[in-house]
């Protein structure tokens, strides 16, 4: 019996992206294990965490929100809610759904102005 494998794949390694260290969020907030929230609660936990990455300097951040699977109706409501108050921050240069390999969906990428 012959067998063949495939070794195309296993045996290249992974082309590493140069750039891709600079686009990594430096700081990340999960809103999973929160419980339940109201507006007034995502509201003081996004400022606390917002306070501190400013402080620290981050310019990237990342926020976890979830894909709303588990909301009624299981529609989203905390990304919505939180890209739309990103957005009025004058600090935020951009909000935009995170990548794929950092959560897609169920996931806010921000930008922060630096110094």
């Amino acid at each position: 019996m012959l067998i063949v494998q495939n070794m195309s794949k296993k045996s290249r390694p992974k082309k590493l992206n140069k750039y891709d260290n600079l686009s990594k969020p430096q700081a990340e907030f999960d809103f999973h294990d929160k419980g339940m929230l109201r507006e007034s609660d995502m509201r003081r936990l996004t400022d606390e965490f917002l306070e501190e990455c400013l402080d620290r300097g981050l310019t990237k951040i990342l926020f976890i929100t979830g894909k709303g699977l588990h909301s009624k109706k299981g529609m989203p409501i905390i990304k919505p809610f939180l890209r739309k108050y990103l957005q009025g921050k004058s600090f935020v240069l951009r909000v935009y759904e995170g990548r794929f390999d950092r959560g897609g969906e169920g996931t806010l990428e921000v930008v922060l102005k630096g110094d």
